[in-house]
């Protein structure tokens, strides 16, 4: 016996009322998020990401751990790049 085929009312059509654009990589890379660091002995300028919260840097390495002088974080948080 073949069975009836249930009729399906059409479905009504999907209407979006307004659609956000999509950013690009431009608002990625228009601010730098790194954290600028500088020794104090040497005035060496290293630039890290936001997980890192001390630095030591390569000049401290030969020093013994009780006279080590840590690096000096000068910037934190967002800033807009210089697009040259």
């Amino acid at each position: 016996m073949r069975r009836a085929a249930a009729r399906q009312e059409p479905r009504p059509p999907v209407i979006f009322k307004e659609t956000k654009a999509v950013k690009g990589p431009f608002e990625r890379l228009k601010y730098d998020l790194r954290r600028v660091w500088e020794c104090p002995v040497c005035h060496h300028k290293e630039r890290t990401g936001g997980d890192s919260i001390a630095r030591l840097c390569a000049c401290q390495q030969s020093v013994p751990p009780s006279e080590q002088v840590w690096m000096k974080m000068l910037k934190d948080g967002p800033r807009r790049t210089k697009r040259g």
